[in-house]
C-alpha cells in the first residue's frame, strides 16, 4: 500500500465504533412466563424470562430492591381464597441479552389459581406479558397489559 493510501478498515473504524458503541434499547416489551404444577410436591414453579437491561433499570429505581424482590412484587400468584401464594424460593440466572427468574410456591391444589403478572408496566406503555401454564395436565395462555386484573390460571 505505497502513495499513502490508508487501508479501508483503517479509515471506517471512527465510523463502526460510532455505531456499536451504546447497545441499543430492544424495539420489544415483553415477558414470557410459565408455569408449572408438581403434584409430587405439591408446588407452582414459575419462570419469567425479562429482557435483562429492563429489569435492571426497574430494580435500579427502588435502592434496596433485588431481581428477586421486584418479581415477587410484580408477579401475583392467589389461591382459590384469594390468599396470596408467596415465593418461598427464588433464582435469578442471566443468559446474554434476557434474565431468567424462577420462583416456587407451595399450593395444595391448582384449582382456583389466579394470576397477574405485572412485570414493567411501571416502566413501558407498551409492554405486554405472556403467560403459558400448564396445570394438572391443562395448557393455558394469558396475556397481560397495563391495567389488567388477576386472571383464573387453574380450573
Amino acid at each position: 500500500m505505497g502513495d499513502g493510501a490508508r487501508p479501508l478498515v483503517i479509515t471506517l473504524l471512527p465510523f463502526l465504533i460510532a455505531m456499536t458503541g451504546a447497545p441499543r434499547a430492544h424495539p420489544l416489551h415483553t415477558t414470557l412466563t410459565t408455569i408449572e404444577w408438581r403434584a409430587e410436591t405439591r408446588t407452582v414453579q414459575v419462570a419469567v424470562r425479562v429482557f435483562s437491561q429492563d429489569l435492571r433499570a426497574a430494580v435500579a429505581r427502588a435502592p434496596a430492591d433485588s431481581a428477586c424482590g421486584y418479581a415477587r412484587r410484580a408477579f401475583v400468584l392467589t389461591d382459590a381464597s384469594g390468599r396470596v401464594l408467596g415465593a418461598e424460593r427464588c433464582t435469578v440466572q442471566q443468559a446474554e441479552e434476557v434474565t431468567w427468574i424462577r420462583l416456587e410456591a407451595r399450593v395444595a391444589a391448582p384449582a382456583g389459581l389466579r394470576v397477574l403478572n405485572a412485570f414493567l408496566f411501571e416502566s413501558f406503555g407498551d409492554q405486554v406479558n405472556v403467560v403459558q401454564a400448564n396445570l394438572a395436565g391443562r395448557s393455558r395462555t394469558l396475556l397481560f397489559t397495563r391495567g389488567d386484573e388477576p386472571k383464573p390460571v387453574g380450573e
